[in-house]
C-alpha cells in the first residue's frame, strides 16, 4: 500500500535542514535535559495534530528545509513536499498514525538531538477498502530553529510489517 511507507517517515518522522548551527547565529549549549523535555512535550502534540487531521499542524513539527524518508517511496523534502505527502495519507478517511519514542540523545554540542522509536499506521487498502494496520521504528534528527524551538530535519522510518493488535501500545510493537 502506498500511504504505509510514506506514513511511516512522516511521522515521526525526521527530516534534514542543514547540519550547521542556527540561522540567526550560535547559542550557547543547550542543557540536554530541557531538550529532551521539549522534544517529548512536541511529540505529545505531534500525536494530537495527527489526529486532528489537519496536515498544516503535521507538517509545522518539521525545518523548513527537512527531509522525510520512507521505504519505497522517493524522500520528502521541504515544507511543500512534506504538507503534500501528509495531505495525500490523511485523505484516507481510515486513516490514523500515533508514534512514540523510547530514546531521545542530546549531541554533546547541544544543536542537535535523535529520537528513536515505534509507531502504529491504519490505512485503508486502496485496492479492497479494507484497514491495514502496519507498525515500524523510527529515527528522528533534531536540530533548533530561530526562537531556540525544536523542529524535526530528518525524519526516517522503517516498516516492520503488520501490527499486533488494537490494543498493544505503539512502543511495544518493535523490537528495539
Amino acid at each position: 500500500m502506498k500511504s504505509v511507507p510514506m506514513l511511516a517517515s512522516l511521522a515521526l518522522a525526521a527530516s534534514v535542514a542543514g547540519c550547521g548551527p542556527p540561522r540567526d547565529g550560535p547559542t550557547a549549549k543547550a542543557d540536554p535535559a530541557r531538550v529532551i523535555d521539549a522534544i517529548k512535550a512536541d511529540e505529545v502534540h505531534w500525536n494530537a495534530d495527527w489526529k486532528s487531521g489537519d496536515p498544516a499542524k503535521v507538517a509545522a513539527h518539521f525545518a523548513p528545509t527537512a527531509s522525510v524518508m520512507a521505504p519505497g517511496r522517493p524522500p520528502l523534502v521541504g515544507a511543500a513536499a512534506i504538507r503534500a505527502g501528509v495531505q495525500e495519507v490523511m485523505d484516507d478517511p481510515g486513516f490514523s498514525f500515533t508514534f512514540v519514542s523510547d530514546t531521545v540523545d542530546v549531541a554533546a554540542s547541544g544543536d542537535l538531538a535523535a529520537a528513536r522509536g515505534t509507531f502504529r499506521q491504519t490505512a485503508n487498502d486502496p485496492k479492497t477498502g479494507a484497514a491495514v494496520s502496519t507498525r515500524g521504528a523510527f529515527v528522528t534528527v533534531y536540530q533548533p530553529q530561530p526562537g531556540g524551538v525544536w523542529k524535526a530535519v530528518w525524519d526516517i522510518a522503517t516498516d516492520g510489517g503488520p501490527a499486533p493488535a488494537e490494543d498493544e501500545p505503539p512502543g511495544a510493537q518493535a523490537p528495539r
